[in-house]
């Protein structure tokens, strides 16, 4: 038996189990970013940057990547996975992925802009022929 001091009261248990029910829905949200949970800690934060960067670049825009590009993230996401090769790698080897994510970025912004653009002058254009009517 339990001595009342060592016994949780009903505010002291509703607290923990608040705190376990959202460990649980971080861990699943941190899961699929495609980011390991037990080594969330341990990794340096622009390795972890770049790992939910290369995810994103392969599963959402892999008609902008080269296939160089591709082949790089790849490789990054492969050492990533593995215990023993992420603890060995810097923060440095980051850097390739987030280049080739600003580049993305680069290229998304200027589509981005052509688009609204070309919406533009389609507005002006529809304007234009209701307004002289």
């Amino acid at each position: 038996m339990k001595k009342p001091k060592d016994q949780l009261t009903h505010a002291q248990y509703q607290i923990n189990h608040k705190a376990d029910k959202d460990t649980l829905t971080v861990n699943k949200w941190i899961g699929t970013s495609g980011l390991n949970v037990q080594s969330f800690n341990t990794t340096p934060i622009k390795l972890l940057q770049a790992q939910k960067t290369a995810r994103e670049l392969l599963t959402h825009y892999p008609q902008l990547l080269t296939q160089h590009q591709i082949t790089t993230l790849k490789s990054f996401n492969k050492l990533m996975v593995c215990k023993r090769t992420r603890a060995l790698l810097k923060p440095q080897a980051a850097y390739p992925v987030l280049n080739i994510s600003t580049k993305i970025n680069r290229q998304l912004f200027k589509l981005n802009k052509q688009l609204n653009k070309q919406l533009n002058k389609q507005l002006n254009k529809q304007s234009n022929i209701t307004g002289t009517e």
